[in-house]
């Protein structure tokens, strides 16, 4: 479908019947690709049930992409309700939800005594989520010297304190506090003094390491930091639709699912657990809708009252580098 549209917009641009379409065109054309598919995603949404108490549901460990069935399924909107956030067709609330749902079924919530180590934290809500179970957490985030001129601290993606990692919904401060600590690491020179620990996690950080190999080996390098029998639980940007073509080298690598294979090959020669692999991006409409930049309100070409009137933005699937991407989420077990 895609590769036909493209087409179709190819002829457009040579066809003396058809015309010229000039750059205004292309950029109405975003726009009404833009508005379908946040469109359809808010449609979609009003038929989910209606939140309420709900119980966990075990899934069993997977290594999969971010799909809208996931979405729709009674284990991503409890895990929603725990973070006090609404279930939108969103691939950064499935990252959440595919965290906390391989931690609930590794057991790790139920047990007392976790110690839990955070990489590239920024703003998310885990670390005080943890903190309301009783957890242990070190929230590790590059040093702020180090930052500067990134964006990472302008868009929220960075902790330069603990006030950033604190969420008044999910727990108290005086509890937060308890449990919490933060450390400035970089993730690829990972301090030896951080071990013993029961789960790591990062969400969509290890794309931002300088190459793809560099990712790689962040995420065997994190398995260090873990006690035997310990998670260590990592989502990154999994270009799905090349098999050899991406994007390395860069400030944002794009992985493919031979990187993926090409990891878990090498962890497992290492004696560890890995989730099995699960490629499938799901059939859905939305799983079929890439949406294409800007992607946040006030950037690009779009008037402010064009975004209002788009709504909140919600894709599982978006374009980097004109490649189509989604998020990956990878689990690791040390065995030994």
């Amino acid at each position: 479908m895609l590769g036909k549209l493209l087409r179709i917009l190819d002829n457009a641009r040579v066809s003396r019947n058809i015309g010229h379409p000039n750059s205004r065109e292309f950029d109405l054309l975003k726009f009404n690709i833009k508005n379908m598919g946040y469109s359809l995603a808010r449609k979609l949404q009003e038929q989910l049930p209606a939140p309420g108490p709900t119980d966990p549901t075990p899934l069993g460990l997977t290594s999969r992409p971010a799909r809208q069935s996931d979405m729709e399924a009674p284990w991503s909107r409890h895990w929603c309700a725990e973070l006090a956030i609404t279930p939108i067709y969103h691939r950064k609330i499935w990252e959440l939800a595919f965290l906390l749902q391989s931690v609930y079924d590794a057991g790790l919530l139920q047990r007392s005594g976790v110690r839990a180590l955070g990489f590239g934290c920024g703003e998310e809500p885990i670390a005080s989520y943890l903190a309301s179970r009783g957890i242990d957490v070190t929230v590790t985030d590059l040093a702020p010297e180090r930052v500067a001129r990134l964006g990472w601290a302008e868009t929220g993606q960075h902790t330069s304190s603990l006030d950033k990692a604190f969420h008044p919904t999910l727990v108290g401060r005086e509890q937060f506090d308890r449990h919490v600590s933060l450390r400035y690491v970089d993730m690829n020179d990972i301090p030896r003094d951080l071990r013993g620990y029961d789960l790591c996690w990062s969400i969509c950080a290890l794309e931002h390491l300088g190459t793809i190999r560099k990712g790689l080996d962040f995420v065997k390098n994190s398995v260090a930091t873990l006690a035997p029998g310990g998670l260590s639980i990592h989502t990154t940007e999994f270009n799905y639709l090349s098999d050899d073509e991406t994007i390395d080298d860069q400030p944002t690598v794009l992985f493919l699912r031979r990187h993926f294979e090409q990891l878990a090959d090498e962890l497992r020669r290492d004696g560890h657990f890995v989730a099995p692999l699960d490629f499938n991006v799901g059939d859905g409409v939305l799983d079929r809708f890439i949406d294409i930049p800007p992607y946040l309100c006030g950037e690009g070409w779009m008037t402010r009252d064009q975004w209002e009137s788009l709504g909140p933005a919600a894709h599982l699937k978006l374009s980097i580098g004109g490649f189509a991407c989604t998020c990956f989420g990878m689990v690791v077990r040390r065995d030994g």
